[in-house]
Order: C-alpha cells, then sequence, then structure tokens
C-alpha cells in the first residue's frame, strides 16, 4: 500500500511539474508515470469491481435467505421475534449496500470520504443493539445477573457509539472535508 501511495505522489507530483522540470526526470520516473502507474490503476479498478460484484451476490443472497428465514421464524418463534430476525438480517443487507456504494464511489471518483464509513459502523452498532434485544426476549426472566449487566454493558456501549456517529455525522456536514484521493 506504501509503495502505491509513493507511486501515486510521484506520478501527481509528474503532472503537476512545469515541462521543464519534467524534462528533468530520470527516464525511469518517466516509464513508471506514462506505463506502469496506468497499469497499475487498470488492475486496482478490476479487483475493486470484482470485489463490488461479490458483494452485491452477497446482498442478494442475504436479502433471500432473510424472507426465507422469517416465514420460518413466524411459525417457530413467533411474529415479534420473527420481525426483530428480519429487521436484523436487513440491516446486514444494509451494510453490505453501503459497502458497496462505497466501492463503487470509489471507482467513479477515485476517492472515498469517512461518511460511508460512520453510516456502516451505525447499521451495524444497531443491529447489535437489536439482537441483544432479541435474545434477552426469548430469555425472558431467565437471565442471571452476570449475563444482564453484561448485556447492559453491550447495549450501553453501541448505544454510546451510535451517539459518537451522529456527533461524527453531524461534525461533518458542519463542516465537510475535501474528499481524499487514494
Amino acid at each position: 500500500m506504501r509503495e502505491r501511495l509513493q507511486v501515486c505522489v510521484i506520478a501527481d507530483n509528474v503532472v503537476g511539474m512545469e515541462p521543464e522540470k519534467r524534462e528533468q526526470l530520470s527516464a525511469g520516473a518517466r516509464h513508471v508515470h506514462h506505463t506502469i502507474v496506468p497499469i497499475l490503476e487498470s488492475i486496482d479498478a478490476i479487483v475493486y469491481a470484482a470485489i463490488g460484484c461479490v458483494f452485491l451476490v452477497a446482498a442478494l443472497g442475504m436479502l433471500g435467505y432473510s424472507l426465507t428465514n422469517f416465514r420460518a421464524n413466524l411459525h417457530a418463534s413467533g411474529f415479534a421475534l420473527a420481525v426483530v430476525a428480519l429487521v436484523n438480517d436487513l440491516l446486514l443487507v444494509m451494510i453490505i449496500m453501503e459497502v458497496l456504494r462505497t466501492i463503487i464511489s470509489y471507482l467513479q471518483e477515485h476517492g472515498t470520504s469517512l461518511q460511508p464509513f460512520l453510516f456502516i459502523a451505525a447499521i451495524s452498532a444497531t443491529r447489535r443493539i437489536l439482537a441483544i434485544g432479541a435474545q434477552m426476549n426469548v430469555a425472558g426472566g431467565s437471565l442471571s445477573p452476570d449475563k444482564f449487566r453484561e448485556a447492559m454493558i453491550d447495549l450501553s456501549a453501541n448505544a454510546g457509539a451510535i451517539l459518537a456517529i451522529a456527533v461524527a455525522l453531524y461534525l461533518l456536514a458542519r463542516n465537510p472535508a475535501p474528499e481524499m484521493s487514494v
């Protein structure tokens, strides 16, 4: 990764250079800039596109599983728990789609921002809260004091994470940073 960033920095510096200085660069640096960097960028785009396709297939598969599993859960555990499980599964699909959206954005703009990752983190924390709530609901009053304390700590940590993410999103909206090109 470090070498890639160095090559990109060198390439950016070459592009922004005055023609006289560009001619002073070694033949090796010009060769890297004109042949190797475009090849690396093409391979990078191909790998990201392949990963995006895998994420799309995973999201579609998880969506199908969620709907099928909802029907089974409806009969096995009742409507309330089946809905909680469905929402939990659908939030996972949303996480996968947010990662896919980040990949698409990277391929289109050759850069990324912090905001999509904050959305993914917020959805993940919400998912965990729902999972804990479902576990506590299933256990009913049979939770030991230690398990109850662990669940409350977990819920508090995830709620705190969601609040911190909300503050970060608010601050980003008030003062958007320029997008970083990678």
